[in-house]
């Protein structure tokens, strides 16, 4: 059996179940590298994911929080998603990598969903989704924290709230790693498969286990030689 802890007491899950969850959670993932999926598949996958986020939010957290505090970690040091600002969460915040039109007129937001580059972002986070990403940006147990409190906070859809913020962490923060490796980088994918161990562990009450994680990012890490080319501040294809 598998246990989740939440406010409202302590859910059992059965092994069964347990592998359906976590084959939910990887189909979920594997969506986010190919965009070819047909539409009617990503509906199933979604609903299934906010089904067993109702039923199990403590993992549903961990997973996507820590999915997200890993990723940022392996961005540049100079990059400002790492440290997301008061008002975060819009796609001018990717204006520093990629052309992001200044007239508001200009660019409507059917229009801005035909852009390739942007298409990810176009819409807002929801509400308390920069907080928690900001959290994330820590680590992930205050990541966890901040969800976790925004969760317990909210009065109306508590599983729906928590299934938007979720994805959108995980998807904003995918967006901007792949603004610098492109759509062949493997690490956010194999980060996602593996941050299904580690939110069972934390749901079962283990610590994240960073000895294991922590490896991973460094070989996966960004640096500021990226970021510059990446503004057109420094030499790269960006500023040739």
């Amino acid at each position: 059996m598998q246990f989740e802890r939440t406010t409202g007491g302590i859910m059992e899950i059965t092994r069964e179940e347990a592998t359906s969850r976590r084959r939910t959670f990887a189909q979920w993932a594997a969506t986010t590298h190919d965009p070819l999926v047909p539409m009617t598949t990503r509906v199933d996958i979604d609903r299934r994911f906010r089904e067993w986020t109702r039923r199990t939010p403590v993992f549903t957290i961990a997973w996507a929080t820590g999915v997200t505090a890993t990723i940022l970690d392996t961005l540049p040091p100079s990059d400002p998603w790492r440290a997301p600002h008061p008002g975060f969460g819009t796609f001018r915040d990717g204006s520093d990598v990629i052309y992001v039109p200044e007239d508001d007129n200009e660019w409507d937001r059917d229009r801005l969903l035909l852009d390739l580059g942007l298409v990810a972002i176009v819409d807002p986070m929801p509400p308390g989704a920069a907080r928690v990403m900001a959290a994330c940006a820590a680590s992930s147990e205050d990541g966890q924290f901040a969800l976790t409190q925004l969760r317990d906070s909210t009065e109306q859809r508590r599983d729906a709230v928590t299934a938007d913020i979720a994805q959108s962490i995980v998807l904003w923060s995918l967006w901007r790693r792949r603004s610098y490796c492109g759509n062949d980088d493997s690490f956010p994918l194999s980060m996602m498969y593996g941050w299904l161990s580690y939110a069972s562990a934390v749901e079962d009450g283990r610590p994240v286990p960073h000895e294991i994680i922590d490896p991973d990012i460094f070989t996966a890490a960004l640096t500021d030689e990226d970021y510059l080319p990446a503004t057109g501040t420094g030499d790269g294809p960006n500023n040739a």
